[in-house]
């Protein structure tokens, strides 16, 4: 089942997805004749990098999992819904896309087994980690280059059942850029809700972006140039970006200038 979070007759509601129909428990409306909002609104979202063997191979050359998944945080301030547009900074001159799986929390969890850990989640959805590779390049840290209002487009839908191995794929003006599986993951699903809520609790509609594969704009030049120029394919104004998910949907935001 998918659901959709949306504003129809300046009410917010949601509902089931049905083809291009949404249905609550007394209306009916054609998707297209609502607004679409981000289907959460988090106290966090969590993310997770170098979590792809494809991508980690790109970037680094070699794939070994580590002990503990890398984590950092975007800002609540920093979602976006679908059709909403991602707005390039001036301050930046490398803007990436990265496609990626995100786990919607359905309960509130601290230090939950891996066993236990799917019945703390509502569903899955679409997200844009995006990153201005530049910024992420000078600094140790990735708050800027990632948390930028406007830097985590998230939707449209939440599929609440999920199949072991899905599809993801990012394209960028029709062009396919990134195409890969949710077998390419280091930490599953599981292995991530259990250590991320070992560390920090986890409270309904909270999110976890689980990493992205390869294809990035990132992996077309050294690391260290990161700084200096963007990669082939880097995100301009004008751009339309699309993350699509085998059974789960495709969220859809165009990249403008501020």
């Amino acid at each position: 089942m998918r659901t959709v979070r949306f504003r129809a007759d300046g009410t917010v509601n949601s509902g089931t997805v049905d083809g291009d129909r949404i249905t609550t428990d007394d209306t009916t409306y054609g998707i297209d004749d609502v607004e679409i909002l981000p289907p959460t609104e988090p106290t966090k979202i969590v993310a997770v990098g170098k979590n792809y063997r494809d991508h980690v191979r790109a970037i680094l050359g070699e794939v070994e999992k580590e002990e503990f998944p890398m984590l950092f945080f975007k800002p609540p301030s920093s979602i976006v819904g679908h059709g909403d547009d991602v707005i390039a900074p001036e301050s930046s001159h490398f803007l990436d896309y990265e496609a990626e799986l995100g786990v919607v929390i359905g309960e509130r969890c601290s230090s939950v087994s891996e066993a236990n850990a799917l019945a703390y989640v509502d569903g899955y959805t679409c997200v844009n980690d995006v990153t201005a590779r530049d910024w992420q390049y000078r600094e140790e840290q990735w708050a800027r280059a990632k948390g930028l209002d406007t830097f985590c487009p998230i939707g449209p839908f939440v599929q609440t059942d999920l199949q072991e191995s899905l599809d993801i794929t990012c394209r960028v003006n029709g062009e396919v850029r990134q195409s890969s599986n949710t077998d390419e993951l280091l930490f599953s699903i599981p292995e991530l809700v259990a250590e991320i809520s070992d560390h920090f609790t986890l409270f309904p509609g909270d999110v976890i972006a689980t990493g992205t594969p390869a294809g990035t704009s990132a992996e077309t030049i050294p690391m260290e140039e990161w700084s200096d120029r963007a990669g082939e394919g880097a995100l301009e104004p004008g751009d339309t970006v699309e993350v699509e998910i085998e059974t789960v949907g495709t969220l859809e935001n165009q990249v403008r200038s501020p």
